[in-house]
C-alpha cells in the first residue's frame, strides 16, 4: 500500500494558502493546489500499516488507503471510483471537513510522540488535501457524470432540505430508480452548504455542479417551498410514498443575559447567510444590512461557525482586534482565518451583561473568568464539572456588534414537525416527547433536541423518516451525508422490501 518507505522519504507538505493581503480582498478559496507529482508523493507517505485507523475514523469509512496507494501510482480514475463508493461529494468534505481521519492516521497516533505535534497533526498523510484533488481531477477529466437509473420503481419520496444529507439521499434514492422531489424553502439548493459555510472555504460554483449532476439524473428541485406553511403536511402525505426530514437544526442557543435584544447582537446564522447572499450578487435591504467596516466586534463561540463570523469580518474591513470568546475549557478552534487579524481568543470566559449605549444599541459586552471544577460526593469525582466565576478577574470590551456562535439546540418545531406529530429525544433525558412538550420545555429552558428515529432512521410517524442534524444535532458534514445515504438506504428497503445501496459498518461503531 503506496511506497513502503514513502513516510520516511518525504515529509508532510499542505498547500501554501494564498497571502492574506490578497484573499482578505476577495471571497476566493483561501488555499491552493499541490502539483500532481507533489500529490502522489504525498499518497506514497500512506503506509501499509495493516489496520488502517483512518478508514475508522472517517464516519463514512472511506476506503483511503486504497485512493490513496491509486493515486501514488497514478490511477486517478480508480481513485474517484473507490472515493465515489463511500462518499457522494468528496470535494465537499475535501475542502470543509476537520478530517477526524487525520487524527486517527497512524502516523499521527502512533508515531508521531510529541503532543503538540500530534494535535497539530505534523506528521499524518494530507488525506483530505489528497480526497479533494482526486474529485477535482475528476471533474477536469470529465469523468463525473450524470448517472441516471436504468429503471424506475414507481414510488415518489419527498425530502425536505437540501443541506447535505438531503443531497445524498436524494442522490442514492434516484440511482435506484425512485422519482424524488427535494423542497427547499430558500432560493437556492444546498442548505448549509451555500447560506452557512463561506465562500473563501467553499465556493459556490463547487456545489452548483453538483446539484446539477443530480438534476440531470433525474431529481426534482423545488425552490421557495416552506414545507407546513407553503405546502401542506396533508397533501405532502398524499403525494409521496415516503418523506425525509433533513431540514436542519435551525433553534439557535440564546444568550439569556441582560442586553442581548440590542441592536447590533446578531446571530451567526442570520449574518452568515446575508454575507453569502451579498457575495453571491443579492441586494440586501439597506434596513437589514449588517455593516462591520471599522467596527469592533465579539464573537460568542468557539467553533467552525464562530471562525466562518471571524473570516467575514475580516473581509468587512472590521477592526482586526475581534474578540472571540468561548465559554467552555477549550481555547476557540484556530483556523486560517485567525491569521488573517489579531483576534482576541479567550475559552473559559462568561458573558454577563451587554451594555447599551443609550439609544438601543450595543456598547459593550461585560465578562468574567470562570473555571470549570468536577464535583465530589464524598471521596469520589462524579465526573461532572461546574462552573465557578474567578472573583476580580470581571472586565469590559467596548463593541459595536455582538454574534453568537453558540450552537444550536434542534431542529424548528413549528409547522412542518409539529403539523406531522413526531416526537423527539431531549439530550441527557428520555425520549418520546411531543411537539407540544418540547415547545413547553423551550419556554424555561435551552434543552439540546433533536427528532426521534429508530434504528432504520424512521421517525414516530410511518413512512418519515429524518437525517443529518435534525436527527443527530448540529455536526459535521460528513456525518450529513453518511446518515443521508444511510438513510436513503432504509427507506428503499421500506419501500421495496430489500436494497441494494451500501451501508458503512464503521459508522454505525462510531455513532
Amino acid at each position: 500500500m503506496g511506497k513502503d518507505t514513502g513516510f520516511l522519504e518525504f515529509e508532510k507538505e499542505s498547500p501554501p494558502l494564498r497571502p492574506v493581503k490578497e484573499r482578505v480582498r476577495d471571497f476566493q478559496e483561501y488555499g491552493t493546489f499541490l502539483s500532481e507529482e507533489e500529490l502522489q508523493q504525498q499518497a506514497s507517505r500512506c503506509m501499509d500499516c495493516g489496520i488502517p485507523f483512518c478508514h475508522m475514523g472517517c464516519p463514512l469509512g472511506n476506503m483511503i488507503p486504497d485512493w490513496n496507494d491509486l493515486v501514488y501510482r497514478g490511477q486517478w480514475k480508480e481513485a474517484l471510483a473507490a472515493l465515489h463508493s463511500t462518499n457522494n461529494f468528496p470535494e465537499f468534505t475535501g475542502r470543509i471537513c476537520p478530517a477526524p481521519c487525520e487524527d486517527d492516521c497512524v502516523l499521527n497516533e502512533h508515531y508521531t510522540l510529541d503532543p503538540d505535534e500530534k494535535q497539530q497533526k505534523v506528521n499524518v498523510v494530507t488525506i483530505e488535501e489528497i480526497e479533494k484533488h482526486i474529485a477535482e481531477r475528476g471533474w477536469t477529466e470529465g469523468w463525473i457524470k450524470p448517472l441516471p437509473p436504468e429503471k424506475l420503481t414507481g414510488k415518489r419520496i419527498a425530502i425536505v432540505g437540501s443541506g447535505p444529507a438531503g443531497l445524498a439521499a436524494a442522490q442514492q434514492l434516484r440511482r435506484v430508480g425512485h422519482a424524488v422531489t427535494v423542497f427547499e424553502k430558500d432560493d437556492r439548493i444546498g442548505g448549509l452548504l451555500v447560506y452557512g459555510i463561506p465562500d473563501f472555504k467553499l465556493e459556490k460554483k463547487i456545489v452548483s455542479r453538483r446539484v446539477e449532476q443530480l438534476r440531470n439524473e433525474g431529481v426534482e428541485f423545488r425552490t421557495g417551498v416552506d414545507v407546513g406553511v407553503d405546502y401542506s403536511v396533508k397533501e405532502l402525505r398524499k403525494s409521496f410514498d415516503a418523506i425525509l426530514l433533513a431540514s436542519g437544526a435551525q433553534h439557535a442557543r440564546k444568550l439569556l443575559v441582560e442586553g442581548s435584544g440590542l441592536a447590533g447582537v446578531h446571530y451567526a446564522m442570520h449574518y452568515l447567510p446575508q454575507r453569502n447572499r451579498e457575495v453571491a450578487g443579492d441586494s440586501i435591504p439597506e434596513e437589514q444590512k449588517i455593516e462591520s467596516a471599522s467596527k469592533t466586534a465579539v464573537i460568542l463561540g468557539g467553533g467552525f461557525t464562530a471562525a466562518d463570523c471571524l473570516g467575514n469580518l475580516n473581509r468587512q474591513g472590521a477592526d482586526p482586534r475581534v474578540h472571540q470568546f468561548e465559554l467552555v475549557d477549550m481555547v476557540p478552534r484556530p483556523t486560517p482565518v485567525h491569521k488573517e487579524a489579531n483576534p482576541d481568543c479567550r475559552a473559559n470566559i462568561l458573558t454577563e451583561s451587554i451594555t447599551d449605549d443609550g439609544n438601543g444599541r450595543v456598547k459593550a459586552l461585560n465578562g468574567v473568568s470562570v473555571e470549570w471544577k468536577s464535583e465530589t460526593n464524598g471521596s469520589s469525582t462524579s465526573g461532572r464539572k461546574t462552573m465557578q466565576r474567578i472573583p476580580g478577574s470581571e472586565f469590559t470590551v467596548i463593541a459595536d456588534l455582538v454574534f453568537l456562535a453558540m450552537g444550536f439546540l434542534g431542529p424548528k418545531v413549528e409547522d412542518l414537525l409539529e403539523e406531522l406529530g413526531v416526537e423527539f429525544n431531549v439530550r441527557g433525558g428520555v425520549k418520546n416527547h411531543t411537539p407540544v412538550q418540547i415547545k413547553k420545555m423551550l419556554k424555561n429552558a435551552q434543552p439540546m433536541f433533536d427528532v426521534y428515529s429508530d434504528e432504520n432512521f424512521m421517525t414516530s410517524e410511518e413512512g418519515v423518516f429524518v437525517a443529518g442534524d435534525a436527527n443527530r444535532g448540529a455536526s459535521l458534514v460528513v456525518w450529513a451525508i453518511w446518515e443521508g445515504r444511510e438513510a436513503a438506504r432504509c427507506i428503499d428497503t421500506y419501500l421495496m422490501g430489500t436494497t441494494s445501496l451500501p451501508t458503512t459498518p464503521q459508522a454505525e461503531v462510531l455513532v
